[in-house]
């Protein structure tokens, strides 16, 4: 098949499109990943058996503001529904390049639409109310059109199929963001102690890590908050990601000696550096649907890296800790609920959850995940030879 991987940013971060993407071309199928283009990134791309193609707009060099917003949005739907609108099959990552996809339906009946809703896409975080709703509307009026939905939690599952099974809702299913699994060579001895050494923790210290976006309901402003009165715990706070938080991340830093920032790193190298920590940190804020039934991939790249987790109190995380024993969940979401918990974490140690580790890696994987995308693109496939 002929598959269109959609997504409506510049695919430089977006991991899950990648793996998506390759184990798609591995089972045969030739796959183009749909970006957008942005000054300094290539056009054309080769992977390893697929490619990327970004979508240049002339009217990107208009000015800001909600008019040429549209307009640029306008000419960006034209291009990339005409560009792909042959394909066999969308893999509409989000939203917007479903809205897309069913466009070019429109224009070839027998384009199959897979619909793969990264987050409960009408209960985004900081959205407005407004805007969640249009994206309920689109969702009711669309999505019949879809050969399959996927989703990241069983969650988000169950909400998509209570609320839209009256609109003709097909089948969905769970593809959980488990990252690609990369082992630490057995006969190696240990890996590199990355935070430690660049750092200079000593190795006494517990090292608590939080990794990924700095950014809003992230659970960021807490967890730095946590650490004031930690001083003399031996309890140290690493950061690695970046975003719209940097300065308050990089100011507290600064101002407290056992927190640290470590710059995002490639997402080869991920596992590699979490294993230098002690403990992974899930803070998400339940703000919104979307975040208090999220299922993140820094909870899964904690347990594969042999990390035990502490998490705020979310149905789907905490169902997964407490089937696999590999950490706690935070009841009290405030400085002080975090600060008790990584202090009953430092006492407690980490060797309790050895066996829990163990058994999680070997029943968590993106393979196991991935089968199910197959699955999906074979149905497709024969459904088009009909």
């Amino acid at each position: 098949m002929q598959i269109a991987n959609v997504v409506l940013n510049d695919f430089t971060r977006d991991n899950r499109v990648l793996k998506i993407a390759q184990r798609l071309s591995d089972d045969g199928h030739d796959v183009t990943v749909v970006a957008l283009q942005k000054a300094g990134l290539p056009r054309h791309e080769s992977r390893g058996g697929w490619a990327v193609v970004r979508t240049r707009i002339v009217s990107a060099a208009l000015p800001r503001g909600t008019v040429f917003g549209m307009v640029k949005m306008a000419e960006l739907a034209l291009r990339v529904v005409w560009t792909w609108r042959k394909a066999d099959a969308w893999h509409c990552n989000d939203i917007e390049a479903f809205v897309l996809g069913w466009c070019a339906q429109r224009l070839n009946p027998r384009l199959k639409l897979i619909y793969d809703c990264h987050e409960f896409e009408s209960e985004r975080n900081a959205k407005p109310a407004i805007e969640r709703k249009m994206v309920g509307w689109l969702e009711r009026r669309m999505i019949r059109k879809a050969a399959a939905v996927i989703t990241v939690s069983p969650s988000i599952a169950a909400a998509y199929r209570e609320r839209y099974a009256p609109y003709g809702l097909p089948e969905v299913h769970l593809v959980r963001n488990i990252p690609e699994s990369r082992p630490a060579p057995a006969d190696s001895g240990p890996g590199p102690d990355h935070f430690r050494q660049r750092f200079g923790i000593p190795a006494g210290g517990f090292i608590a890590l939080y990794q990924g976006a700095f950014t809003y309901n992230r659970g960021l402003e807490t967890a730095l908050q946590a650490m004031e009165g930690l001083e003399d715990s031996g309890i140290h706070l690493v950061l690695m990601g970046y975003g719209p938080l940097q300065p308050l991340v990089d100011a507290t830093a600064a101002r407290l000696p056992h927190v640290h920032v470590h710059p995002a790193v490639p997402y080869d190298q991920v596992l590699e550096h979490t294993r230098s920590a002690d403990l992974g940190l899930v803070s998400v804020k339940p703000t919104c649907l979307s975040y208090l039934y999220c299922l993140p991939n820094k909870l899964f790249e904690y347990i594969l890296a042999g990390l035990p987790v502490l998490s705020n109190d979310l149905p789907d995380c905490r169902a997964l800790i407490e089937e696999f024993q590999v950490g706690h969940t935070v009841t009290e979401d405030t400085a002080e609920g975090w600060r008790s918990a990584l202090l009953n974490a430092r006492a407690q140690g980490t060797s309790v959850y050895t066996a829990g580790l163990s058994h999680a890696a070997t029943q968590l994987s993106w393979p196991q995940e991935a089968h199910i995308l197959s699955g999906l693109y074979s149905e497709a496939n024969e459904g088009l030879s009909r």
